[in-house]
């Protein structure tokens, strides 16, 4: 009878057991992985998630659904993460717009990126390339010297205002002393047609509309804003090597999600997104996009992060540049 006992006693032990076990979720991810965008389909902040997307689907065998909201400076792409479970599933495809302008270009913005969105890897980034028309053979130097020599008949031109073309152009003028005036566009394609026609005599483009008006012979870079020379546009020079060091303005753009979400999930996004990054053929693609491969830690991209809206800040502040 006491062995009788003993067995249904290890019995239920070994039920409850497995039940425990049978309850345990699966690995992340085990459904569909929801990402959100804020800029329309087609550019590279829409492309190259889509590229390290389809590394990721043969990776782990679950899809990958895009979900792309303009609008608002990233505000509604990023509403719509916000309102979404912490849980790893919901993500963002967060650029350096909406994430470190943004906190200071609006009076009121309903949300604060270092509180409410973490940060889980860089995708890419990018210089921003000053251009001028083919039919302008002069440098960095001699567009400076020109503008003060012609106040305030000199322009450039750029793709909105608050976007960081603009507040590249700001900060060349405040670090340069350049007297240039600033001409919004609604994007950098007519930026590029514009010099092209002659009715502008420079403009800040990212590096795929640079490449664009490169190639189509219409227009030419002259300096391009990272610290070292762009893979890209090997032959520009850096803002540093055309005689202001420290000039370092990038576009950028990364993976986010709600606060909140399990660290053993942004652990693994990272360390998967690193790998994809690192395969030969995806680098070749996003090389063509215009935008070279980044990754980092998540804590060193929350450091990155912080510094982006303290340096853009101080642009927003002195320029006076305002999205309201």
């Amino acid at each position: 009878m006491k062995f009788k006992r003993i067995v249904i006693a290890a019995g239920l032990l070994l039920a409850a057991s497995s039940g425990m076990a049978l309850a345990q979720p699966a690995p992340y991810p085990n459904k569909p992985v929801r990402v959100v965008i804020t800029f329309p389909p087609g550019g590279s902040v829409d492309v190259v998630p889509r590229i390290v997307a389809q590394k990721l689907i043969e990776r782990w065998g679950q899809p990958w659904v895009f979900d792309n909201k303009p609008g608002a400076g990233g505000q509604i792409a990023v509403d719509a993460v916000l309102k979404s479970p912490a849980d790893g599933y919901t993500l963002l495809v967060g650029p350096s717009g909406a994430i470190a302008v943004n906190p200071s270009l609006y009076k009121k913005l309903a949300y604060d990126p270092l509180r409410d969105l973490m940060p889980i890897v860089p995708l890419a980034m990018s210089p921003m390339v000053l251009v001028v028309p083919t039919s302008w053979q002069g440098g960095v130097r001699d567009l400076i010297e020109q503008s003060k020599a012609k106040a305030g008949q000199l322009n450039y031109g750029h793709g909105g205002n608050g976007t960081g073309m603009h507040l590249t152009g700001e900060m060349f003028k405040m670090v340069t002393g350049a007297t240039l005036t600033p001409v919004p566009f609604k994007t950098s394609g007519a930026v590029i047609t514009t010099i092209a026609g002659g009715q502008l005599d420079a403009g800040w483009v990212d590096t795929n509309f640079a490449l664009t008006g490169i190639r189509g012979g219409r227009t030419r870079a002259i300096a391009v804003t990272s610290r070292e020379r762009s893979p890209v546009l090997p032959d520009v020079p850096t803002m540093s090597e055309s005689g202001f060091p420290g000039f370092d303005a990038l576009g950028w753009f990364g993976f986010f999600a709600p606060a909140g979400t399990p660290a053993e999930v942004i652990a693994r996004m990272n360390a998967e997104v690193r790998t994809v990054l690192a395969m030969p053929d995806v680098r070749e693609r996003i090389l063509a996009t215009g935008n070279e491969p980044w990754w980092s830690t998540p804590e060193e991209f929350g450091v990155f992060v912080r510094a982006e809206i303290a340096k853009w800040g101080k642009v927003v502040k002195e320029s006076g540049a305002s999205a309201d």
